[in-house]
């Protein structure tokens, strides 16, 4: 996947100033419709992104959500992808910043996290398509089991 072959990106909502954003993205032959909710630690709904994220995954009916988790504070990251596995079984969990945690020292062990978490984890630097490319397989195995 090429970032660059990501097309058609806007803003959805109702004029509020924290929105989701939504995109195409060819992989695989495929298209996918990529929906960025705001950034949280939670879904509790205490604030209006909070509100925002929660009402999208549970009502937005998406193939597979995607938490996007820190490598440098994956502890406190981890609170946000069990709140969002309790609403839905269709998750991708992805350890971003690999770059980062690699510099403070921090190593993750993947298959580990992903057999506690029960569900498909990878580890990825945005900048590096590869990481990208296993991403978007694990997202494209979630979605295509779909019921």
């Amino acid at each position: 996947m090429d970032l660059r072959e990501c097309i058609n990106i806007q803003e959805i909502g109702h004029g509020k100033t924290v929105a989701n954003a939504a995109g195409i993205c060819r992989f695989n032959g495929n298209n996918f419709l990529l929906v960025d909710i705001p950034g949280t630690y939670s879904i509790m709904s205490n604030s209006e992104e909070e509100e925002i994220a929660r009402n999208y995954i549970c009502f937005g009916k998406p193939d597979a959500t995607v938490v996007i988790l820190d490598a440098t504070s994956l502890e406190r990251n981890l609170n946000l992808a069990y709140q969002i596995m309790e609403i839905t079984d269709k998750v991708v969990v992805c350890v971003n910043l690999l770059d980062e945690a690699e510099k403070k020292g921090i190593h993750i062990d993947f298959e580990e996290l992903e057999k506690c978490l029960g569900v498909p984890v990878v580890g990825t630097t945005a900048r590096k398509k590869k990481t990208l490319d296993k991403l978007m397989e694990k997202v494209e195995k979630v979605c295509n089991r779909r019921n």
